[in-house]
C-alpha cells in the first residue's frame, strides 16, 4: 500500500468520527424532547420511555457496527502498509536476476541447520573464509536440480583453475522431509565432494528460505510422491556472508564463473 492511500484512509476515519459525533448530538436532542413529552402526559409516559430505550439501543448498534468494521479495516490496512514498508526492498537494490546489493544486504540472515556430516551449521561457520555460492534445491528434482548442480560444480572448477579463486558451494534442501544428512551426502558426492549439504527441521529450513526470499511450494503427485516448485536461484555471498549477486537459470557455467570473477575483482581484499 502507498503512503498516500494510508493517509486517505486515516482522513476518512476522522471524517467518520466527526459525522458520528454530530449524529450523537442529534440523538441527545431527541432524548431531551422525548423526556419533556413524557412529563406532559403521564398516560403516554411508559410508551414514550419504551420507545426512547429502543431508539437508544438501535442507535448504539448503528454506531458501533460501522465504527468497529471500518476501524478494523482501516487498522488492518495501516498495519499492512507499515509492515510492507518495513519489509520492502528499496528501488535499485534488488533484481531477480544478477542483482547487486553492495549498498547493504537486503536478503539473508542467521540460520541453524544440519550439515550432511550430521553437525550443526550456522552462518558464522561460513564467515571469514572463502566466497560462498548457495543453491536452494532438492535431491528428488527430476531435471532442473541436477543440471544446476552440475553447472555449479563446473563453475567453481573454472574459478579455481582459471582465476585461482576459491568459492565454497553450499546446497540447501527445500525438502528436508526426504533429504536427510546421509541422503544429501550420497547425492552431492555424485556432483562434487566439495559441495556442503544443509538440511534440518522443516521450520528451520522454512525460516532460512524466508530470510533469503526463496519461493518453494510442494506439488502433490500420484500416491505419496510429490515435486517442489522453486525459483532455482544461486546466491553469491562474500566472505562476510553478505549477499552480492543472485543468478538465475539463464546463466551457463562459463557465464556464471565469469560474473563471479568480476564481482570478486570489485571487492577490496
Amino acid at each position: 500500500m502507498s503512503a498516500s492511500l494510508a493517509k486517505k484512509t486515516v482522513q476518512a476515519l476522522l471524517r467518520l468520527r466527526m459525522n458520528l459525533s454530530a449524529s450523537r448530538g442529534t440523538q441527545k436532542m431527541f432524548h431531551t424532547s422525548t423526556a419533556r413529552a413524557a412529563k406532559m402526559s403521564n398516560k403516554n409516559g411508559p410508551l414514550l420511555e419504551q420507545g426512547r430505550e429502543r431508539f437508544a439501543s438501535s442507535a448504539w448498534r448503528s454506531y458501533l457496527f460501522p465504527v468497529g468494521v471500518i476501524s478494523g479495516i482501516g487498522g488492518g490496512l495501516l498495519f499492512m502498509h507499515f509492515n510492507d514498508e518495513k519489509r520492502a526492498i528499496r528501488r535499485g537494490q534488488f533484481r531477480n536476476d544478477g542483482c547487486s546489493s553492495r549498498n547493504g544486504p537486503v536478503i539473508g540472515g542467521p540460520f541453524k541447520l544440519i550439515g550432511s556430516d550430521g553437525r550443526l551449521v550456522t552462518e558464522k561457520d561460513l564467515q571469514g573464509g572463502d566466497w560462498i555460492l548457495i543453491y536452494f534445491g532438492y535431491t528428488s528434482s527430476p531435471d532442473v536440480g541436477p543440471a544446476e548442480l552440475a553447472k555449479l560444480a563446473k563453475a567453481i572448477d573454472t574459478l579455481d583453475s582459471k582465476y585461482n579463486i576459491k568459492v565454497r558451494p553450499v546446497f540447501v534442501t527445500i525438502d528436508p522431509q526426504r533429504d536427510t544428512p546421509s541422503h544429501l551426502r550420497a547425492y552431492l558426492k555424485e556432483f562434487d565432494e566439495r559441495i556442503m549439504g544443509l538440511t534440518g527441521p522443516v521450520g528451520a529450513v522454512k525460516q532460512m528460505a524466508q530470510e533469503y526470499r526463496v519461493f518453494f511450494k510442494k506439488v502433490e503427485e500420484d500416491g505419496d510422491d510429490y515435486l517442489v516448485e522453486t525459483s532455482h536461484n544461486m546466491y553469491l555471498m562474500n566472505p562476510n556472508m553478505e549477499i552480492i549477486r543472485i543468478f538465475g537459470l539463464e546463466y551457463d557455467a562459463n557465464q556464471l564463473s565469469q560474473e563471479i570473477h568480476k564481482e570478486v575483482l570489485k571487492t577490496p581484499n
